[in-house]
């Protein structure tokens, strides 16, 4: 066995522990500059995703880290699995791509982007979708509020 194959199921599994960490913090206990909210599979929603619930569910396709910093810049760290080998664009929603995340064969998705954290209001979202938006292979992040 080589060392990419078996290094195949380490990567899984540390993926897998990544999403999970998530999960498991406490959603309502969050420090003053940063936040966790969930990526879920929903076709649409308006510009703060106000329909949009923060909990875990079968339509739930990733977690996302948000963290204001004192430089004037927040950053956003995603972890997902959706569709396998798939580029998503990733967006600070209604206000501007922040960049690109492609998936592996078995769907896995990281990235980290920042913006500076005057181009959002107190309340915002994000969303992500490939090339040509297919229905069902749409997310929206919860409503983030600081």
């Amino acid at each position: 066995m080589s060392f990419r194959q078996s290094s195949i199921p380490v990567a899984i599994a540390l993926a897998g522990a990544v999403t999970l960490s998530f999960l498991d913090a406490p959603l309502q206990a969050q420090s003053p500059i940063s936040r966790n909210v969930v990526l879920v599979r929903q076709d649409q929603s308006d510009c703060t995703n106000s329909n949009v619930p923060n909990v875990d569910s079968p339509n739930v396709g990733g977690d996302l880290s948000i963290v204001r910093g004192s430089d004037g810049n927040t950053t956003v760290k995603v972890a997902m699995t959706v569709s396998p080998n798939t580029t998503y664009h990733f967006y600070l929603k209604c206000v501007r791509q922040l960049g690109d995340i492609t998936t592996s064969d078995e769907g896995l998705g990281f990235g980290i982007f920042s913006f500076p954290t005057n181009s959002a209001g107190g309340t915002y979202a994000f969303d992500m979708y490939p090339e040509g938006a297919p229905p069902g292979n749409k997310f929206q992040s919860a409503t983030v509020s600081f």
